[in-house]
């Protein structure tokens, strides 16, 4: 014969339906955390193809900057852009298949932006500042819009303008 003290159910464990809710309930906190670490890192992954975008425009803003404030003789015809450097050869910078390009006479045309970066547009505009008692340097205007190249990143364009005025010499 069992006795009775055996036949009594056990009150210190878990019945099946407990174990279930509790494993439900863990399995959903810890989707959730997952998710939440997955995004962080996209968006992780995201700020900085941005970041490496924008510092390469910005590099090739300065070059471009930089050759525009000694040169003369600016020219536009849209996409191209062109004008006398210091040495005097023709540059033109152009945008071709995303990329901005530089050409000279001696150097055939090449990419200045790096495959991080996709130009959307590149928008060139001259300012001929006519006074009657002095004639002021050309100013020219730049707009760039940029996007990084990255999969999964926000299409979202980031616009750049910027203006430099040539110099007397």
């Amino acid at each position: 014969m069992i006795p009775k003290s055996h036949l009594k159910p056990n009150s210190r464990g878990f019945t099946l339906i407990e174990l279930l809710v509790a494993i439900g309930i863990f399995s959903i906190v810890i989707t959730i955390a997952v998710g939440g670490f997955v995004h962080a890192l996209k968006t992780h992954r995201q700020s900085i193809a941005i970041m490496a975008a924008n510092s390469n425009i910005s590099s090739v803003l300065e070059q471009i900057l930089r050759e525009i404030r000694t040169g003369n003789t600016f020219r536009i015809s849209p996409p191209l852009f062109t004008f006398e450097n210091t040495n005097n050869e023709t540059v033109t910078y152009n945008l071709i298949g995303g990329s901005i390009t530089r050409e000279t006479a001696l150097i055939p045309s090449q990419k200045i932006t790096d495959n991080n970066v996709v130009v959307e547009y590149l928008q060139f505009t001259i300012h001929d500042l006519d006074d009657a008692t002095f004639t002021y340097p050309p100013r020219v205007s730049i707009n760039i819009g940029i996007r990084p190249n990255v999969e999964g990143a926000n299409k979202g364009i980031i616009n750049f303008q910027t203006t430099v005025s040539g110099r007397n010499f």
